[in-house]
């Protein structure tokens, strides 16, 4: 387990973000705590982004092409559909490009370790 600094792309709801993070990586993991309070698990060896606040989680599984959301509050769980279309593995880096179904909306999420 070692600390690093990552550089994080993001491309959602049509909203682009570069930013700097320090944080954990162990093994195919990397952890760390995003601007808006956000716990993100970035599990590169079994293309799955985690992300997880005080009211949901969000589990992106690229391989079975589902959003799986979780509300706690209401202990509800929602599943979204997605089309995965690029899952790009580097020495040190980690790239995704997905589509949501519903919404026809195309995002992207690029880390640099």
């Amino acid at each position: 387990m070692e600390r690093k600094e990552i550089r994080v792309y993001t491309k959602m709801n049509n909203m682009e973000t570069n930013d700097i993070f320090m944080a954990i990586k162990n093994e195919n993991v990397i952890k760390y705590i995003d601007l808006d309070n956000n716990i993100m698990k970035i599990d590169y060896q079994n293309d799955s982004i985690t992300r997880e606040n005080k009211d949901y989680i969000f589990n992106i599984k690229l391989n079975e092409n589902v959003i799986e959301i979780f509300v706690k509050k209401l202990r509800l769980k929602l599943n979204k559909d997605i089309e995965t279309l690029l899952v790009k593995k580097a020495k040190k880096s980690y790239m995704v490009r997905y589509k949501l179904i519903d919404e026809n909306e195309i995002n992207e999420y690029y880390v640099n370790f």
